[in-house]
């Protein structure tokens, strides 16, 4: 009988030490189900994937990132939900988006704020006041910023009736993104903005139930929105960069180590399929003037005015003071 007992002990030793090593191992390894809204076929998409395998590569496959496109995660606002409770998810947001929680966030999508292309993204990357409001979303909101540099490119509006100045567009509909930041750019311009998920849009435009839409070339090409609208006009009124985040709760569990490389692989990546979009934009624009769409380009359009309209924007959600504190940063 001790014999038995003794046996007993010991198997029961071994095999908690076994099971303990298991949990260890599996609490050892991390993983993120990424998703957004794009095609698989976008350069963005690409760039989550390589984001992906270095990730893994770095941290010898103990942290994995599986990358979801076409919104197979849900609606943006539930994932984001998700995120806030702490679920090992993260998503392809935009600053318009995030203005809902911190409103500064916002000022990226305010007309004409981005001038500088990619040279005013990069400096950002490393703007104390943009941390700011990095620190406040975590700590108010937990949703953890991984990085904020992916650009799309400019963004201009597509539509079924010619236009070059704001009185030109006045009572045209033109579908953009369900946040205030995008609805007040939008409207600046002199249209009526209509709020439809990305989705709907091209059927939206189809069955004119808006007159068009604004976006950046390669998306305008991805969504084949040639097939239903028929002029580009050039407004360039949004240089359009997007934010991934993730949830604090989950980042904060993950080795220093692995955050780190998280945010340094996510910001390589994006900057490298930033470029890819904006040096392919020229190409883009050819292609959906190939495909018959008639291009008003920026030059025949009446910018002065479209800038001064676009003031209302930054006033109607009270982005002034943030506009200078920003502009002060970059030299302007």
């Amino acid at each position: 009988m001790k014999k038995i007992l003794v046996i007993a002990l010991v198997l029961g030793i071994a095999f908690s030490s076994v099971f303990a090593q298991g949990t260890k191992e599996e609490s050892d390894t991390y993983l993120l189900r990424f998703g957004h809204t794009l095609t698989s076929e976008d350069e963005f998409h690409k760039g989550y994937e390589r984001w992906a395998e270095r990730v893994a590569e770095r941290t010898d496959g103990k942290l994995k990132i599986e990358v979801y496109p076409n919104a197979q995660l849900g609606v943006e606002e539930d994932v984001l939900e998700q995120m806030k409770q702490g679920s090992n998810v993260g998503w392809q947001t935009d600053p318009g988006r995030l203005g809902n929680y911190v409103k500064e966030f916002s000022i990226f999508y305010m007309p004409f704020f981005l001038e500088g292309g990619m040279d005013d993204v990069e400096k950002l990357l490393k703007s104390e006041e943009v941390h700011k409001w990095i620190d406040q979303l975590e700590k108010e909101h937990n949703i953890k910023v991984v990085s904020y540099a992916w650009v799309q490119g400019n963004r201009s509006v597509l539509a079924n009736k010619p236009a070059y100045s704001p009185s030109d567009l006045k009572g045209m509909l033109i579908r953009t993104a369900p946040a205030p930041a995008w609805v007040a750019c939008v409207n600046s311009l002199g249209c009526k903005a209509v709020a439809l998920p990305y989705g709907e849009m091209y059927n939206g435009i189809q069955t004119k139930v808006v007159d068009g839409c604004e976006l950046p070339y390669a998306a305008a090409k991805n969504m084949k929105i040639y097939e239903v609208a028929k002029y580009i006009i050039e407004t360039n009124h949004i240089f359009q960069l997007n934010v991934m985040v993730v949830s604090a709760d989950w980042y904060n569990k993950l080795p220093a180590e692995y955050q780190q490389i998280l945010c340094e692989e996510c910001d390589r990546a994006g900057l490298e399929s930033s470029k890819v979009l904006v040096e392919n934009a020229d190409a883009d624009r050819q292609f959906l003037i190939d495909q018959g769409m008639k291009l008003i380009p920026n030059s025949e359009l009446d910018m002065d005015a479209f800038r001064k309209a676009g003031d209302s924007a930054y006033a109607e959600l009270g982005l002034l003071e943030t506009k200078a504190k920003i502009f002060k940063e970059l030299g302007k």
